[in-house]
C-alpha cells in the first residue's frame, strides 16, 4: 500500500481514482463525486452488488452550503452546528441542488465534515465533495491498523501517510432526517438531534397581535418541513405567546379569531398568558410587537422584533375588522421573512 503525499491524493481523486483518507472518526475510501461511475466504483471495491449513496464529505460549510442555499428552517443552522463534530446528517436529496451531472439517483444523501488536518489539506484542493465510505468488505466493520494496510495493500488502493498509525476509532453518530430526525446510529443526547428553536411571540394583551403571529409561525414552519404542526415538537420547534399585561386565561379578540379564520388559522382554543409566568421557561428568540415589548424582557433575553425589518406591528385593539385585517396582512409578510431567515445559511 503506496502512502502518498498530499498533491499525489489530489492528482489521483482529480483523475477519478479512489484514494484512502483519515477522517475525524473512522479511514475512509474516497472519490470525487463527478469521477464516472463513483458510487459503482466504491461499491464494487467494497464488494456490494449495486452502487449506493454513500456519504458526502466536504471540504467546509461554505461548499456544502452552495448546494443548499435554502434548507427547512432551523436545518442550516443545526448543520452548521453539528457536522464539525462527528455527525453524519442524512436529509432528503430533494433538499440540495445536486448538479445532474453527478447523476444521484438515490432519495437521500449524507452529509459529512470531518475535521481532520490531513483530510482538509487534501479536500480543500478538490472543487467537489468527496464520496467516501469507511474501509471495509461489505457488512465487516471498518478497519482499522495492520487489518487496515493489509486489505489497501491487497486492493492496491494508495492511502494518506497519516493512515500509517491510524488508531482504532468510533465511527460517525448518524442523524436521518425523513423529515422527522431519527438516530440511526450512535449516540447522541436528544437535545443534539433537533434542529429546531422555541419562539415565543410577546404583544400587550396577548390576545390581539401574538396569537395570531404564534399561530402563523407555527403554520409556516410545518408546512417548510413538510410535517404536521403535531409533529413539530418532534424537531425541537415549540412556539407559544404571551402579553406583557395579559389577563391570563383569555380568549382571543373576536377580531383576530376572524381574520386568522381567513388564513386558515384557528385560534379557537388560544387562552391568553401573562409573560412574568412563561420567562421562567428557555427560550431561544422573544419576538416582540413592539420595542416596549422588548423593554419589558431582561437584557440577557434573546430578543428580537416580530418584523424581521424593524417595524412594529400596530395594536388593533378597539378599532375595527380593517385594523385588524391590516395586522394580519403585516404579520404574514414578517412571517414569511422570519421563515426565509430561519432557512438559510
Amino acid at each position: 500500500m503506496p502512502f502518498l503525499p498530499v498533491p499525489d491524493l489530489v492528482a489521483h481523486l482529480q483523475s477519478g481514482q479512489i484514494v484512502a483518507l483519515p477522517t475525524d472518526t473512522v479511514p475512509g475510501l474516497a472519490i470525487c463525486v463527478d469521477a464516472p461511475q463513483a458510487a459503482a466504483k466504491l461499491s464494487a471495491l467494497k464488494g456490494y452488488p449495486s452502487p449506493r449513496p454513500f456519504s458526502l464529505h466536504f471540504s467546509s460549510l461554505e461548499q456544502l452550503a452552495k448546494l443548499a442555499p435554502s434548507l427547512p428552517p432551523g436545518l442550516a443552522k443545526w448543520l452548521r452546528r453539528s457536522l464539525p463534530h462527528g455527525i453524519t446528517a442524512v436529509v432528503p436529496s430533494a433538499w440540495l441542488a445536486l448538479p445532474k451531472a453527478w447523476h444521484w439517483p438515490w432519495p437521500t444523501v449524507g452529509l459529512r465534515l470531518p475535521s481532520n488536518e490531513e483530510f482538509c489539506e487534501v479536500a480543500e484542493q478538490i472543487s467537489v465533495p468527496l464520496m467516501m465510505t469507511s474501509v471495509n468488505p461489505a457488512g465487516a466493520e471498518p478497519l482499522f491498523g495492520e487489518d487496515l494496510h493489509a486489505w489497501l495493500q491487497g486492493n492496491a488502493i494508495p492511502s494518506a501517510a497519516s493512515l500509517a498509525r491510524s488508531p482504532a476509532t468510533t465511527p460517525s453518530a448518524v442523524v436521518e432526517f425523513d423529515p422527522l430526525p431519527h438516530l440511526r446510529r450512535g449516540q447522541l443526547p436528544l437535545a443534539q438531534r433537533l434542529p429546531g428553536m422555541r419562539i415565543l411571540v410577546l404583544c400587550s394583551g396577548n390576545i390581539c397581535r401574538s396569537p395570531v403571529g404564534e399561530a402563523m409561525l407555527q403554520a409556516e414552519v410545518a408546512a417548510a418541513w413538510g410535517v404536521r404542526e403535531a409533529d413539530l415538537a418532534a424537531l425541537g420547534w415549540h412556539f407559544a405567546s404571551a402579553g406583557t399585561f395579559a389577563m391570563p386565561d383569555g380568549p382571543v379578540s373576536e377580531h383576530s379569531l376572524a381574520v386568522a379564520a381567513e388564513v386558515g388559522l384557528d385560534l379557537r382554543q388560544h387562552r391568553s398568558a401573562n409573560l412574568e409566568d412563561l420567562l421562567q421557561e428557555p427560550w431561544d428568540l422573544i419576538l416582540g410587537m413592539g420595542m416596549n415589548h422588548l423593554a419589558s424582557l431582561p437584557a440577557t433575553a434573546p430578543q428580537d422584533l416580530f418584523d424581521p425589518f424593524g417595524l412594529p406591528v400596530p395594536d388593533p385593539f378597539g378599532g375595527p375588522k380593517q385594523a385588524y385585517q391590516v395586522m394580519c396582512a403585516h404579520l404574514q409578510r414578517a412571517t414569511e421573512e422570519r421563515i426565509k431567515l430561519w432557512s438559510i445559511w
